[in-house]
């Protein structure tokens, strides 16, 4: 599942929505300024109406500007007219009313009401950048400047917004783990500075985004789910903004049912409102049209299809004629025009390098058609740069994990730290009443000695504990994907004869699912025992002779509800085919048995008949059972119910060996995460 994350346009627009939002928000005045209440009330009158972009606006602004008492007073209202026209259709007309604010509020000495006219200038002076010019560097720092100058401000209170700003600029540099941590630190700010749960919103949004980009989709989920509570709260660009990533969401969890509802629910939206002919609509009818492609609707697609195209072509927009060829291509493809695909693809020999997470989309539809052709090779090799993809992508979740655990368990430090200055400053004006409280205040600080050098310890053990565990999965993962692929790759391609068609399309099948898989650490049994089947089949060729498998389920086990590690069951039948029964004279049989042996375990067992488990033969090399070990003494670790492991040869009455049992069994209540 490939993240699609919208396009330049789509990223272009959703910024514009963001951060319209937040560029009013960054300059509303808290209760705690020095100016009155009325002007305080008037200035955030003027901020809702240039968010809004009412045609008023202007004249409030200009209003305040005649009757401003002071300059500061002067240039506050000056900068809305800077951020009125960041907005409009021209935005460069902000330019010269920014540098005359920024010009003064330099020449003034440094105050919270200086720190907030200078932070409210550069925010809409990295808004432009950002938006509108691309500078990617010059937006990030002028956002983080802006960050350090609200702390300094009366302005506190938009420090969150601000940071989901410095959010907005790493995503655009696609440094998502970076992005992550400011919007968890806005997060944090929201709560420290007890604002409204609602200012949350378009937090939770841009995480979910994020997470959504890493194919983190159990995490993406939470937080969509988080942000459905506040959608009568959102303005109508927002909900815009929050139906179609909600969409995408589904689109890439193959859930097309509920992508198309949400699209669905986009659209109807937008009538309702009457932006039948925005970007926002077309953009909505663009990813219908594909998730209509995946149920097979093909009238459909193509319909909505030729209402979006020429409405990108007219705006010049790349990527998404790109996409639109993409779709296209899909359609070719299912309605066996291979031609048409020819046309699409020698049309774009001038367009520029695409995002890959649209060239994943393309990949998905390219392959079915190099299938069509019977062009193996060049599907091998698009799944291959997929593949390569992932990998990076789970490097990138294993990162952010990290920086997860050790950004919560800084904020947890630094909470503990303020309360124990808190402490001391209690004891301080204490102490100067009586002796017996100067005593305490002793005990405290060597309590306070004490419990920093424990944190400091605890946080050094806990930094090294999380880098060996993220150091043994990356081993473990390391080791048994190539392995598995590899090792199948190079028996098909000896092996190979002139009727491989079939034989490469369940290859091509088998690999998918084991890049699906390996990527987890755990699936489901129903999962793990179909990835079995396809395996078996691949490798029925190579087991000379007569060859039986055998799949046994106890009727009073469900298969979806029973978890194990990802690739157990395939490396104990991997063991069994490779070590025990290839080479082996006369029948063989390989049989999967699953089956509850006491209560709360489940047992999968894994039995041949071929030569048995010969222990002494320690020379040869068993990666997949060190994997396995490894994987259950790392599990076991962090739980109570403990996985076990056992292989024992069978033997007949007369103490011949029969082949070889190989079984583990798991507890239903069981953390598998490692």
């Amino acid at each position: 599942m490939k993240t699609k994350k919208m396009i330049n346009c789509l990223i272009k627009r959703c910024s514009c929505f963001v951060m319209g939002a937040l560029l009013v928000a960054a300059c509303q005045r808290p209760a705690g300024s020095a100016e009155s209440d009325e002007y305080r009330e008037a200035l955030r009158k003027v901020d809702d109406s240039i968010a809004a972009q009412s045609p008023l606006a202007r004249k409030l602004v200009e209003q305040g500007l005649k009757e401003a008492e002071d300059s500061f007073a002067f240039y506050e209202y000056y900068s809305r007219m800077g951020k009125y026209f960041c907005l409009s259709s021209t935005p460069d007309s902000m330019v010269p009313y920014i540098d005359k604010v920024i010009q003064f509020a330099k020449q003034q000495p440094e105050s919270p009401r200086r720190n907030s006219l200078l932070a409210f200038a550069y925010n809409t002076q990295a808004a432009n950048y950002h938006n509108f010019h691309k500078k990617g560097d010059e937006a990030l720092a002028l956002y983080l400047e802006t960050y350090r100058l609200s702390l300094a401000s009366d302005t506190k209170d938009q420090s969150p917004m601000i940071c989901a700003n410095v959010g907005d600029a790493y995503i655009a540099q696609n440094q998502l783990p970076e992005a992550a941590q400011w919007y968890r630190r806005a997060l944090f700010l929201v709560d420290s500075l007890n604002l409204p749960k609602k200012e949350n919103i378009t937090l939770y949004l841009g995480l979910a985004t994020i997470y959504l980009q890493l194919n983190d989709f159990d995490t993406s989920l939470q937080y969509y789910q988080q942000t459905e509570k506040y959608f009568n709260q959102m303005s109508v660009a927002m909900q815009a903004y929050y139906l179609n990533n909600y969409g995408n969401y589904y689109y890439y969890s193959k859930d097309y049912k509920n992508s198309l509802r949400l699209f669905l629910r986009l659209k109807d939206l937008l009538e309702k409102r009457g932006k039948t002919e925005t970007f926002d609509m077309y953009l909505c009818k663009l990813n219908m049209a594909d998730v209509y492609l995946n149920l097979d609707q093909l009238a459909e697609s193509e319909k909505y299809l030729d209402e979006v195209e020429p409405y990108m072509r007219k705006n010049a927009d790349d990527v998404a004629v790109y996409y639109c060829h993409t779709i296209r291509i899909g359609l070719a493809v299912k309605k066996h025009d291979m031609q048409a695909v020819s046309r699409i693809l020698d049309s774009e020999k001038n367009m520029p390098v695409m995002p890959f997470s649209m060239r994943q989309i393309r990949n998905h539809y390219l392959r079915l058609y190099y299938r069509a052709m019977g062009d193996y090779r060049q599907a091998y090799e698009n799944l291959r740069e997929d593949m390569q993809q992932n990998d990076s992508l789970e490097h990138r979740r294993i990162n952010m994990r990290a920086s997860e655990v050790m950004e919560r368990f800084t904020r947890d430090t630094l909470k503990l730290h303020h309360d124990l200055a808190m402490e001391h400053k209690n004891v301080e004006l204490q102490e100067v009443k009586m002796f017996a409280i100067a005593a305490v205040a002793a005990v405290l600080l060597i309590i306070m000695f004490f419990i920093m050098k424990t944190i400091q310890n605890r946080r050094r053990m806990e930094t090294n504990k999380l880098r060996i565990m993220q150091l043994r999965m990356e081993a473990v993962r390391n080791r048994i994907s190539p392995h598995f692929v590899f090792n199948v790759l190079n028996n098909k391609i000896v092996h190979s004869g002139n009727a491989e068609a079939d034989e490469l399309m369940r290859l091509s099948k088998l690999i998918r699912a084991n890049l699906d898989m390996s990527c987890r650490l755990d699936v489901s049994l129903a999962e793990e025992l179909d990835f079995v089947k396809q395996y078996v089949e691949v490798e029925r060729p190579l087991v000379d002779g007569n060859f039986e498998f055998k799949l046994e389920v106890a009727p009073d086990i469900d298969l979806d509800k029973v978890h194990v590690p990802s690739m157990f069951v395939q490396i104990l039948v991997e063991n069994a085919l490779v070590h025990g029964l290839r080479g082996w004279e006369g029948e063989k049989r390989l049989q999967v048995k699953v089956e509850r042996r006491q209560k709360g375990m489940t047992s999968i067992s894994v039995i041949d008949n071929g030569p048995g488990f010969d222990i002494r033969s320690t020379g040869k090399k068993r990666t997949g059972l060190t994997v396995l070990s490894q994987t259950i003494a790392m599990i076991n670790e962090r739980n109570r119910s403990k996985m076990t492991f056992s292989m024992r040869n069978l033997k007949g009455e007369d103490g011949k060996v029969l082949g070889c049992e190989s079984s583990f069994c798991i507890p239903d209540e069981i953390n598998l995460s490692i």
